[in-house]
């Protein structure tokens, strides 16, 4: 609002309080010019009411000043009045509007109570002629003393039961309250040239919104007319300055136009003439056709909803078609899971019968020592349950003496095992010692590097073979001279002396009998031929460490001490750990932590935790953890259960992962939502278990973070990753040549992981 020069002044404002006698009398003392302080005095009332020769000087100005009432700190109320007006009188407006009796009111300024004699303008008032007290009830005693004399009077039984009280709902409520504001006009603003204050009230004209409500639908529009502003009221109002009062809009309307066009005149009233121009054309009226039969030949409506309706069916159509190839995508892969499910489990009973009837590998008897010790609980469970005392014990004595039997067939077979399978894990190291030495480079480029010592390796395993293979007597006799020159070179072999002279009497006995028996020759000649293979010129720079087993009381090296990812130190070796474990069916959780570890590769995690975790840790989440069975269908069947991801969107960890079966596993990979497909009861028992695994593996993770920062994962080896064939490399095609995988070879699904 513009509160500039045109504003009427302060003498112009029509005021509407009463006027009392208090009033009248007030308009004849003298007190200083408005452009003054107006502080108030610190004198007594009376001293007002005697007119002094300073008072008789000047005449005081009646006008409006703005008062502030303040209930709480966050509460103030505010009102105009004359500067003029006693504070008594306040006090009975303001009651008024409270509806409490002005006996009750107390009016305070700077924590002092002010006199009801006192006038509004003896009091202080602040830069813009604002006068703020402090609103109060008096004590409670006062009051009932009030109380008390007022109910000797003709008060009403109500009026004497409620508690009065400075109440803001009676306040805004019941009274029809205006605005104002002080405004301050500066001396060089205003028309006189003397600074002025005008109280100016604000005028509420809120849009009152209709209230709109759909029957049929039950739609209530709440936000109706919003942009749609109050009446202009186009008559002016006296003492309001507005700016519609103030500007003065110029509006230019074209009349002539803007092309030449046909025009008209009327010649008698009657005769019309028109003047017609080049561009103009005929038009024959035909028959009449009214706009019902137009739009029925039309038939608009009609044309769309055809449109409407065949664009619907074909996208129907193109819809059902998607969703057919869908689902018959969908139900093909579903039945080549089942039967790949069904190829993998066959193989798996296949694979394990053959091993239990045919063991060969450190798995195999694994595997016949846990169905030996499934064997004898269900044997213990049996006899619990069918004998007691005496009878329980012969029982258990003949079971004892059945399973001591079935353990020694199984050390006799691994015994034979053993010792056939003796030359081929010899011929497998050998091999493996004259491989050339590979690691990845720049690029995932394969860099092969073959050493004198390899070569080595690689020559004298050539001569070894040659020893093995049955010769005639001058072929023998031409093979121990090689070998003898050969042995010349190799003087640095601390049995050097024992060979050599091996070879020399099996060469004396060739030469000087006809017939002799060097078998027994020939074995020490291969075990020490064997060792002079192994044997390495160049001395080892670190000693290995040795420790002394807990178990067996034994020092020996650190290789020979078995590493799991839950121990604190080294303290049990590996054989003493075999037997600590032989009764359980490690083959099982090899299986689980292969499957782990394959899925991972699949979802290119190659940092993931499941790398570094031994078959043990597995053997530990399973039984101690999971207790051996689905969390699900609670199925103890250890070759159907498997470890899959809790969370996909995360990295697999001892702590997210859960035990299920295969079949289970599989759907558990499908879900997108956790919350929706599992109950409470179940996510809980599942958080349960994970802070269990956390709790067990709690240095697994930092050990994770330093394995791929130091980046030592590259330092791991190929691990059958790739394989690089030697005829592509010496005919120059390259290094980095990758070889089909075997059938057999089930370790080369290790896939790219670097």
């Amino acid at each position: 609002m513009n509160c500039e020069s045109k504003l009427p002044t302060i003498t112009e404002v029509e005021q509407k309080p009463t006027p009392t006698k208090d009033l009248v009398e007030s308009l004849q003392f003298e007190t200083s010019s408005p452009a003054t302080s107006t502080k108030p005095s610190e004198s007594p009332p009376e001293m007002y009411s005697k007119n002094t020769e300073d008072e008789q000087d000047e005449i005081v100005t009646i006008e409006n000043v703005t008062v502030k009432f303040r209930l709480a700190i966050n509460q103030v109320i505010a009102q105009v009045y004359p500067n003029c007006m006693t504070l008594g009188e306040v006090k009975v407006d303001i009651g008024r509007r409270f509806e409490v009796a002005p006996e009750l009111l107390v009016l305070a300024q700077n924590n002092r109570i002010l006199p009801d004699e006192y006038r509004i303008r003896e009091t202080e008032n602040d830069d813009f002629g604002i006068h703020e007290y402090a609103l109060s009830l008096k004590s409670l005693e006062k009051r009932k003393s009030l109380t008390t004399d007022a109910a000797s009077g003709t008060a009403t039984d109500e009026e004497k039961e409620r508690e009065p009280k400075l109440d803001l709902e009676v306040y805004y409520n019941k009274h029809r309250l205006p605005d104002f504001i002080t405004v301050y006009i500066p001396p060089e603003d205003s028309r006189n040239g003397k600074p002025k204050n005008i109280v100016v009230e604000i005028q509420n004209k809120a849009i009152s919104k209709p209230f709109l409500w759909d029957k049929s639908t039950g739609i209530e529009y709440l936000d109706a007319f919003t942009q749609t502003g109050p009446f202009i009221n186009k008559c002016k109002v006296d003492c309001q300055l507005s700016r519609d009062t103030q500007t003065f809009e110029h509006k230019v309307k074209l009349v002539d136009t803007m092309h030449d066009q046909t025009s008209q005149c009327w010649l008698d009233g009657n005769n019309v003439r028109y003047w017609s121009e080049a561009t103009d054309y005929t038009i024959t009226a035909g028959d009449y056709v009214s706009y019902a039969q137009q739009e029925r030949a039309k038939n608009r409506i009609g044309k769309i909803q055809l449109i409407q309706r065949n664009f619907r069916r074909y996208k129907w159509m193109k819809w059902m078609r998607e969703c057919a190839q869908e689902h018959k995508r969908l139900v093909a892969n579903r039945l080549a899971e089942e039967e790949t499910f069904q190829e993998v489990q066959e193989r798996r009973i296949k694979r394990e019968e053959r091993a239990k009837q045919f063991p060969r590998t450190q798995d195999d008897f694994d595997l016949l020592h846990g169905e030996v010790q499934k064997w004898k609980l269900a044997e213990l469970k049996r006899i619990a349950s069918m004998y007691e005392g005496p009878a329980r014990v012969a029982e258990v004595n003949i079971l004892l003496d059945k399973e001591i039997q079935l353990l020694n067939g199984i050390e006799r077979q691994r015994q034979v095992v053993f010792e056939a399978m003796k030359d081929f894990r010899q011929q497998q190291m050998l091999k493996k010692m004259g491989e050339p030495i590979q690691w990845i480079g720049y690029g995932d480029t394969v860099v092969t590097v073959d050493l004198l010592r390899t070569q080595r390796v690689r020559f004298l395993t050539e001569i070894y073979n040659d020893l093995q293979k049955p010769l005639k007597k001058a072929q023998r006799l031409e093979l121990i001279t090689k070998v003898r020159q050969i042995l010349v070179n190799e003087q640095d072999f601390p049995d050097f002396g024992e060979l050599f002279d091996l070879f020399d009497r099996e060469r004396n006995l060739l030469v000087y009998t006809k017939h002799c028996d060097v078998e027994i020759l020939r074995k020490r000649q291969n075990v020490l031929f064997v060792e002079l293979i192994k044997f390495d010129r160049e001395p080892k720079q670190h000693k290995q460490g040795n420790r002394m087993c807990w178990v067996c009381k034994q020092v020996k090296p650190y290789s020979q001490f078995a590493i799991r990812t839950r121990q604190s130190q080294v303290d049990t070796c590996k054989k003493c750990y075999y037997l600590k474990v032989a009764s359980t069916e490690n083959v099982v959780y090899t299986a689980i932590l292969r499957s782990i570890q394959r899925d991972e590769r699949k979802k290119h995690c190659s940092s993931s935790v499941a790398f570094i975790m031994q078959v043990d840790d597995i053997r530990h989440i399973v039984d101690q953890i999971w207790h051996g069975h689905s969390v699900l269908s609670k199925c103890n069947n250890l070759a159907r259960l498997r470890l899959p991801r809790w969370n996909k969107c995360e990295e697999w960890s001892p702590w997210n992962c859960v035990c299920l079966t295969d079949t289970e596993a599989r759907n558990h990979n499908r879900v997108e939502d956790l919350e929706k497909v599992y109950d409470l009861k179940t996510r809980l028992e599942i958080a349960n278990r994970h802070m269990l695994a956390k709790s067990a593996f709690h240095n697994l993770a930092s050990v994770s973070i330093e394995f791929n920062e130091t980046n030592q994962w590259c330092n791991v080896g190929l691990n059958r990753q790739r394989h690089v064939r030697v005829d592509h490399m010496a005919a120059g095609k390259g290094i980095d040549m990758r070889s089909k995988p075997s059938a057999g070879d089930r370790n080369y699904t290790l896939g790219k992981i670097l």
